[in-house]
């Protein structure tokens, strides 16, 4: 009895790597009125977040221990960042340092 390729696929591990992809997400943390939302965002490493400005002033998400940042966005530009395990989940506008918000990362 031979196995479909689809079958032989599955029980040799091949589709493993894009089942796990297809677990990653994308969220969204958007900058407007001085504010990052949502102010607290659970992430798993190999998620993705896009910040993106909706300020007429320019902003950053800088790690609190800098390990980490998006540098300057100006008004309706948009950087992604891939989450890594070692990621410091506390950030803060570099050029507006009273704006803060918080990642809670999930193994």
């Amino acid at each position: 009895m031979s196995l479909s390729r689809r079958a032989f696929l599955i029980a040799t591990g091949v589709g493993l790597a894009t089942s796990v992809q297809a677990e990653s997400k994308t969220h969204d943390v958007t900058i407007s009125g001085f504010a990052f939302d949502p102010q607290s965002l659970d992430v798993t490493p190999g998620d993705k977040i896009r910040f993106t400005n909706l300020d007429l002033a320019p902003h950053t998400a800088t790690a609190n221990d800098f390990s980490w940042d998006t540098g300057v966005l100006n008004k309706g530009e948009s950087i992604t960042l891939t989450v890594l395990q070692d990621w410091d989940p506390s950030y803060f506008c570099a050029l507006h340092p009273h704006m803060t918000a918080r990642l809670r990362l999930r193994s």
